[in-house]
């Protein structure tokens, strides 16, 4: 399963998106995003997820394309921004059912399911990764005294699950949306990194 996540979408549900910071501050508060991110993921998940970010200019602390813990980075300079960015790569991939696809941002998430990629909200994410820190540990059933670190078999179980959740949820209420004022100093917060 790979993952393709929203970056700053994520980055400020989890609320990693601090106002009035500096350049530098922006470009460490990032950095302390993404090494959350791979270490709520894992290194078998994070080497499955591409992060993808909006940027008006080069990020100054990445490439524009970059690996970073085992994570493939994606900034989207010279696209519109970053939905389109993640629009395009669930149209060009080639077995896109193989794709969960994490935004609250509606246009990314209607992307996905026409593709019939799986698509998560951003909080629903960080609400699974926080019950999988909470999970007892798995034990072979062959040797009670030999832990199984979380692996593809507990993602799939938990993606699964929520599949109807998500599917019904989609359909009933509108996903959360950044206000005017939020997108305004993300924007500005983007434009002073560079």
């Amino acid at each position: 399963m790979l993952f393709l996540i929203d970056g700053y979408n994520l980055m400020h549900s989890w609320g990693r998106l601090e106002n009035k910071l500096s350049r530098e501050g922006f470009r460490r508060a990032r950095r302390r995003f993404l090494d959350d991110l791979a270490k709520a993921l894992g290194p078998d998940q994070a080497l499955h997820a591409t992060v993808v970010f909006d940027a008006n200019r080069h990020p100054g602390d990445f490439n524009l394309k970059a690996e970073y813990r085992g994570m493939t980075l994606v900034f989207a300079l010279g696209d519109e921004n970053a939905d389109a960015r993640i629009e395009e790569l669930i149209a060009i991939h080639s077995v896109p059912k193989s794709l969960v696809v994490v935004s609250s941002d509606r246009r990314v998430r209607e992307a996905a399911l026409r593709r019939k990629a799986r698509s998560i909200k951003s909080d629903d994410l960080l609400d699974m990764l926080e019950r999988r820190d909470h999970r007892p540990p798995v034990i072979d059933e062959g040797d009670d005294r030999t832990p199984i670190a979380p692996d593809d078999r507990l993602w799939l179980d938990a993606f699964g699950d929520l599949d109807d959740l998500l599917a019904a949820q989609h359909a009933l209420t509108p996903p959360p949306m950044l206000t005017d004022a939020e997108i305004a100093e993300l924007q500005r917060e983007i434009e002073r990194e560079g």
